[in-house]
């Protein structure tokens, strides 16, 4: 019921901002969604970003104009910040290297798709998720994860470090 009130909310809060003109919004979040493929031995990210947010950061961080669209090498910059910023760790406690599918750009949203070669499913594994933390103290970020017929949902705020996948019972 917790997780059911938390994305209801979620939900509620990403309509109430994307109502809100370009660069004015006061509400600052990212979603992810995290699959694990066991046919392909890949764990599937989906990174859910709001644009401005994002061109902030990599402006502050490159300290250069970006350009979404048209900024030389831009996917290479989103990769890496996002490899400093979004971690995810084996069950020994070493970084899964993050690999670039790709990314999709609307008005307000950009859809970063990522992966990462595992063997193994999500358990014991740790991540941590800082997207956008040194830039907004108001940052939240939800992860949301499926592996198998298990499921763990993750909530970052500022000052969190690695968090562990745990599968959410249902109720």
């Amino acid at each position: 019921m917790k997780h059911l009130k938390l994305i209801f909310v979620f939900i509620i809060v990403c309509q109430a901002v994307f109502a809100i003109p370009p660069g004015k919004h006061t509400f600052h979040t990212s979603l992810t969604r995290i699959d694990y493929n066991a046919k392909d031995k890949n764990i599937e990210i989906s990174l859910q970003l709001f644009s401005h947010d994002l061109i902030a950061v990599l402006e502050k961080q490159n300290k250069t104009n970006i350009d979404l669209e048209n900024s030389k090498d831009i996917d290479k910059l989103i990769l890496k910040y996002l490899e400093t910023n979004f971690v995810i760790k084996d069950k020994a406690g070493e970084s899964k290297k993050l690999n670039w599918v790709g990314k999709e750009i609307s008005i307000d949203t950009v859809y970063v798709y990522l992966e990462t070669a595992s063997d193994v499913d999500l358990t014991g594994f740790t991540m941590q998720n800082s997207i956008f933390f040194e830039s907004f103290p108001q940052q939240t970020n939800l992860v949301l994860a499926k592996y198998g017929e298990k499921k763990a949902d993750l909530f970052f705020k500022p000052g969190d470090k690695y968090k562990e996948f745990t599968e959410r019972k249902e109720q």
